[in-house]
Formats: C-alpha cells, sequence, structure tokens
C-alpha cells in the first residue's frame, strides 16, 4: 500500500498514512475529492492528503501535525 508523507512547518516532525493505491493516484490527479476517496480516515489523515497535493502540484502548504495543530492554533 502506498504512503504519502508530510513533515510539520513548526517542529519538523514526519507524518505518514497509508492509502489504497488507486484511490491516492485519483485524488492525487484531482479527479476526485479526499473525503469521498478516503472516508475512512480522520481527519488528520485526509489533511496530510491534502497538503500532500498542494506539494505536488507546486502551490503553498503549511501542513501541521495532531500535537502542533492543537497547540499553534
Amino acid at each position: 500500500m502506498p504512503e504519502s508523507t508530510m513533515e510539520c512547518r513548526h517542529c519538523d516532525a514526519s507524518d505518514t498514512v497509508e492509502v489504497p493505491e488507486e484511490s491516492l493516484q485519483a485524488y492525487m490527479k484531482g479527479s476526485v475529492e479526499v473525503n469521498m476517496a478516503f472516508p475512512s480516515l480522520s481527519k488528520a489523515d485526509r489533511e496530510l492528503l491534502i497538503q500532500a497535493r498542494r506539494k505536488q502540484d507546486g502551490l503553498f502548504h503549511w501542513y501541521l501535525c495532531p500535537t502542533c495543530w492543537e497547540h499553534v492554533l
């Protein structure tokens, strides 16, 4: 199963989520929304994938790990 990994912009921790390859490819191509492609993932895991797609597309991305999310925001 493929993985998507992002580094936290605040503490440099790395978080990884494993997802089915077909769903990941469809989401990263933009042919399906994150909540439709990964309905069983937590909000934090879906946020990781959203930021990974933004990074892939060369857009501004700001991933915060769940721990930093609670403290920074």
